[in-house]
């Protein structure tokens, strides 16, 4: 049995695991304020966004969490989920280059233009843009999708993928940490400088990398 036969007889696991990932992003957001005094690793576990992470360095120059600790917490979403995108998109891959055929929960979390729009430039700029792309602000889960639709091996999305969250998440935690010195020197304006800061470059590069 091929890996694209193994991929496709597991279409159903995958996108109910999908739905729950979304479902569970969407319950963490009227949490937020309660998990961010009070258990703030459950927050990054449920929504390990860049405003958390940022947050998380934040907390880390406190002494309140410990780094090694948030970065496991943000692994099962911001790493693995986006790896399973990349098999659902394998999975329905033909549909997805067709635009038709997709089932009712697969059409809502596999946008077929937004994805053959990725599809056409990972065809131009290839596993650098997968690495790249986590420096971006547009989602990693539809660029994980792309890969797959577009047939991408996966020798080569899932090393630049992993190297890009790596270097993404130590980006963010480490600003946070930084903007948290700031914040203590300088005061809270030079921090909510410096986080507009990062939110333009992050646009600016995931406009660039998108670009044909």
């Amino acid at each position: 049995m091929t890996t694209k036969t193994r991929v496709h007889h597991l279409r159903t696991p995958l996108l109910w695991l999908a739905g729950l990932r979304a479902v569970l992003g969407i319950i963490a957001i009227p949490l937020a304020p309660f998990l961010y005094k009070e258990h703030f690793v459950v927050l990054v576990l449920l929504r390990p966004t860049k405003e958390v992470l940022l947050a998380a360095g934040f907390f880390i120059r406190q002494g309140d969490v410990h780094p090694l600790v948030i970065v496991l917490a943000a692994i099962p979403i911001a790493v693995l989920s986006v790896w399973q995108f990349f098999y659902l998109g394998r999975a329905y891959g033909e549909e997805i280059r067709e635009g038709e055929g997709l089932p009712k929960l697969a059409d809502k979390l596999l946008p077929t233009t937004k994805i053959k729009k990725l599809c056409s430039v990972l065809d131009k700029k290839g596993a650098r843009l997968i690495f790249l792309g986590r420096l971006a602000s547009f989602p990693s889960s539809l660029l994980g999708a792309a890969a797959g639709a577009s047939e991408m091996e996966s020798r080569k999305f899932l090393p630049a993928d992993a190297a890009g969250a790596v270097v993404g998440i130590a980006e963010v935690m480490i600003a946070g940490y930084v903007l948290g010195q700031a914040y203590k020197s300088a005061g809270p304006w030079l921090t909510a400088v410096g986080v507009a800061v990062l939110a333009v470059m992050a646009v600016v590069v995931g406009r660039t990398l998108t670009r044909d």
